[in-house]
């Protein structure tokens, strides 16, 4: 009931963090060229355009979920491997630049929850970078390798690796995913905090 309670405490971070990093993936994709989330009316920081149901559903009851993804059609790029590399980055270093934002309002107030936002936005960050589809880390690792990129058999495989992964990190011990979000998490903290 207490891990209940706190994540419906921290879910307005959650999903400031989740609205900011669509709206980065939306805005890059505009400016590289690809007008498709701008129609769609996705180039927007009203959380609830971005915001999927199910996945804050899952975000209190499971502290796994997801937000709506920002459509994106490669066709419209000049250089498509690449510039869907740059559109996906665009999301991770969106909420690194929340975090950096949160630990420069600690320099000068302090703010309840500040701390946890910070953490928030360097967690999604990092995981999103993780190299499995469908996560942005599998896009730009695309972008360095373009013969990956349109492989879709191989895609399909890896996101069943991931939403393996997933799930035991979920339903058992066996935290696969916290093993490798903390120390990573930890080391952008302290050199936020270092630098700032």
């Amino acid at each position: 009931m207490e891990t209940l309670i706190i994540r419906i405490l921290i879910s307005p971070f959650l999903i400031l963090a989740l609205t900011f990093h669509e709206f980065a993936h939306a805005w890059s994709a505009y400016k590289l060229g690809d007008p498709t989330a701008k129609y769609e009316g996705r180039l927007t920081l009203n959380p609830l355009v971005h915001l999927d149901i199910i996945g804050m559903i899952m975000v209190i009851f499971a502290g796994f979920g997801w937000a709506r993804p920002v459509p994106v059609n490669p066709n419209n790029f000049r250089n498509p491997p690449l510039h869907t590399a740059i559109v996906a980055l665009a999301g991770p270093l969106s909420n690194i630049l929340l975090a950096v934002i949160g630990a420069l309002i600690t320099r000068f107030i302090y703010l309840t929850g500040i701390d946890t936002f910070v953490w928030i936005n360097i967690y999604l960050a990092v995981f999103n970078l993780i190299p499995l589809p469908p996560l942005d880390g599998w896009r730009i690792l695309q972008g360095i390798y373009p013969h990956l990129y349109g492989d879709y058999l191989l895609e399909r495989k890896l996101m069943y690796v991931l939403f393996g992964i997933i799930l035991i990190s979920i339903l058992t011990p066996l935290d696969i995913i916290g093993v490798f979000l903390y120390p990573i998490s930890r080391m952008i903290y302290m050199a936020i905090f270092s630098i700032i």
